[in-house]
């Protein structure tokens, strides 16, 4: 008995790097199919490569690669073919938009202060239970 398996996917994969040829780490890849507006999305792992499985055939897709601090890339009219993998290196470069400084404000509610250290129980209303033995 002869047991066979019929491939109705594609994929994308590929290799996303830095300036001098560095993997960047956790860059997010994004493919939105046009026709159904179906997303399929993965990350860059330590050497920067990434793969996204099970994609719908045909296209036109949108692919968007991005990263903070580095300037976006979008791919346009990307088709892709039953059973094969469509290869999309890129090497992103520094945003001239980089973040200056992050401000944190907080406002302080007394919910949370120092003196509250532990658990907390309020009891408005004690009762005594009495059990009898039946």
């Amino acid at each position: 008995m002869a047991v066979t398996a019929q491939v109705t996917t594609s994929s994308i994969n590929g290799r996303i790097l830095e300036a001098e040829d560095e993997p960047l780490l956790g860059a997010t890849v994004v493919a939105v199919h046009g026709p159904t507006n179906s997303k399929y999305g993965s990350t860059t792992d330590i050497d920067g490569y990434y793969r996204v499985s099970n994609m719908r055939v045909g296209g036109p897709y949108t692919i968007t690669i991005t990263y903070v601090g580095k300037n976006e890339v979008v791919l346009n009219d990307i088709y892709l073919q039953l059973g094969e993998s469509e290869r999309i290196d890129l090497t992103l470069t520094d945003s001239t938009n980089a973040l200056d400084a992050i401000v944190i404000d907080a406002v302080r509610d007394g919910i949370f202060d120092s003196g509250k250290t532990g658990t907390e129980t309020n009891v408005s209303r004690c009762e005594t239970l009495v059990s009898v033995p039946v």
